[in-house]
């Protein structure tokens, strides 16, 4: 019988493990080419991060200089894991599709807050201001996917920084911003500072981008976004208190797009998960999507170390901000667009 179960596991073309309780049962012969520690009766490494029980889960992890994309399955007290090398770098056809979806979408909306002017009426500048975020930052999303796939890939400029810190911040300066929407961002956590080897700017636009999801997702109700420290590794938990989605929506936001599904107008282009996801395999660190039968969680594990005990400077990087608030910009889609009357454009 167990040699029966190993075949099967075998024809895999993935890298499959069996676990249980954290412990590997079985995993076939790709699998442990991949992760040669994997062993029966072993842990299921710590890289590898699992959805909590009878939950099911999907993200990617680093192990040494690569990245894998997984999947999880619970069965009872079981669960199956599915990995392969090589997270997806450059644009999907359905993330392009989404993205034009929503490229003329706004520009549509451009047109009709404009076109009041022609008539001698006054332009509805917060209105106008909100479209113009949205369309900036759907092209910001854009070129990072392209600069992902491209040969130089994207500027990593990692140092020793305060992970608790960059969280608390954030919290503050899009929690005000959100409270407009109807939506309470909070922050929980023990730690008054966290170190960790990190791209700031990275990580803030990470944050920044999963806070969005949240709060789309939620409407009107609570984000909170979690800090603790777990061996090596600095653990960020974003939950919120919407309602559980459907089988379909679920299966969508697991799967990111299955069988070339395209957004939905209102719904976004598709591409914050697969930045996200790029961020975190940057930082060596992992990334997991927990959905069940409570409104789905994004964890995010970054290691903690080695740290770079010496003082680095940096030449300031190009703004490419085009002189918008990056906050205002990265929660422009679920934002009022009466926040938006207050920032001027050039």
């Amino acid at each position: 019988m167990l040699e029966t179960i190993q075949s099967l596991l075998d024809a895999f073309p993935e890298g499959v493990i069996q676990a249980r309780a954290g412990l590997v049962l079985a995993a076939n012969a790709r699998a442990r080419r991949y992760l040669p520690q994997l062993t029966p009766g072993g842990p299921v490494p710590n890289f590898l991060p699992l959805p909590r029980e009878g939950e099911t889960g999907r993200g990617s992890f680093a192990a040494g200089s690569v990245s894998y994309s997984f999947s999880c399955t619970s069965c009872g007290e079981e669960q199956v894991i599915l990995f392969c090398p090589g997270g997806r770098g450059g644009l999907e056809d359905w993330q392009l599709e989404g993205a034009l979806r929503q490229l003329r979408g706004l520009l549509g909306e451009i047109l009709a807050e404009v076109g009041p002017v022609t008539e001698g009426g006054r332009l509805p500048a917060a209105a106008f201001s909100k479209t113009f975020h949205r369309l900036f930052r759907l092209m910001e999303n854009l070129e990072f996917m392209c600069q992902a796939a491209g040969e130089e890939g994207i500027p990593f400029r990692p140092a020793t920084m305060d992970l608790a810190g960059l969280c608390r911040d954030t919290v503050r300066d899009a929690g005000a911003l959100l409270r407009e929407a109807g939506v309470r961002l909070e922050f929980r956590s023990r730690e008054a500072g966290l170190l960790i080897p990190g791209d700031r700017s990275l990580l803030r636009r990470l944050l920044l981008g999963l806070i969005s999801n949240a709060a789309r997702a939620v409407g009107e109700g609570e984000v909170t976004l979690s800090l603790r420290r777990s061996g090596g590794r600095a653990v960020l938990l974003l939950s919120n208190s919407g309602p559980a989605p459907d089988p379909r929506q679920l299966a969508a936001l697991l799967q990111e797009g299955p069988g070339g599904d395209i957004p939905q107008p209102g719904q976004g282009a598709g591409l914050g998960l697969s930045i996200a996801r790029h961020i975190v395999v940057l930082h060596g660190g992992q990334l997991l999507i927990q959905g069940g039968d409570r409104a789905p969680s994004v964890l995010v594990a970054l290691p903690t170390g080695p740290l770079d005990g010496r003082s680095t400077v940096r030449q300031p990087s190009a703004q490419r901000d085009g002189g918008l608030d990056p906050v205002l910009t990265e929660l422009s889609d679920v934002l009022p667009a009466s926040l938006f009357g207050l920032e001027g454009l050039d």
